[in-house]
């Protein structure tokens, strides 16, 4: 998997989901394949192993870059 291709074509959706040059109708197809996408997501991850601390340490970090996130905008 291409993680850098796959963040791209997210990205893109979300930027096309929120033109103002987008009718409802374009919108909501592609808010439906993100939709698709989480569902899948979540299904993967509940049926995936854990890595304990090695996965909680990751997961504890990427919280704190998204709240920075939100504080620096």
């Amino acid at each position: 998997m291409d993680y850098n291709s796959v963040q791209h074509q997210i990205y893109m959706a979300g930027v096309e989901l929120t033109s103002a040059r987008n009718d409802g109708f374009t919108t909501w197809a592609i808010k439906q394949d993100l939709y698709k996408i989480k569902f899948l997501l979540d299904e993967i991850m509940q049926t995936s192993p854990t890595y304990g601390e090695l996965e909680q340490e990751f997961l504890t970090e990427e919280s704190k870059r998204q709240v920075w996130h939100i504080i620096k905008t």
